[in-house]
């Protein structure tokens, strides 16, 4: 069993040229999907935002298909003309204010001792995981 195991992870394993463009392919993959997003709530088709950037539908279809890769011009126009905002946050970063939030929430409900209309209730809780394995829980 172990044999076939050590088989298996050997052919999954990527090298590093293959990690990057996996990683490449990933971020291309969550920018458009914000693109996607905003085209689906303002009505807007792939063929209407190839007009708008002044590229073909056919290329605005490969991309999203991930046949191929925005550039950031590309990028750029589409976030003009669907007025969105891109920022880049790391990981790190996003963990970081999540933690903060929380933690203000919880100061803010027990500095109001609001917890105490619930007691004796059972209460349902929203618990967050954050990547580097830590819970945290917010009551509400």
């Amino acid at each position: 069993m172990t044999k076939i195991k050590d088989q298996l992870d050997a052919l999954l394993k990527k090298s590093p040229e293959e990690q990057i463009e996996f990683e490449a392919e990933m971020l291309a993959l969550q920018f458009l999907s914000l693109v996607d997003q905003a085209m689906a709530v303002q009505g807007i088709t792939k063929k209407e935002l190839a007009q708008k950037i002044g590229t073909s539908a056919s290329f605005i279809t490969q991309l999203f298909r991930g046949d191929r890769k925005p550039n950031w011009t590309t990028l750029a126009k589409m976030k003009q003309e669907l007025d969105l905002d891109f920022k880049v946050h790391l990981q790190s970063d996003i963990d970081q204010m999540i933690r903060e939030h929380l933690e203000d929430y919880h100061n803010k409900w027990v500095k109001t001792k609001s917890y105490e209309s619930y007691q004796g209730q059972e209460i349902s809780r929203a618990v967050l995981s954050i990547t580097d394995g830590s819970d945290y829980a917010m009551a509400g």
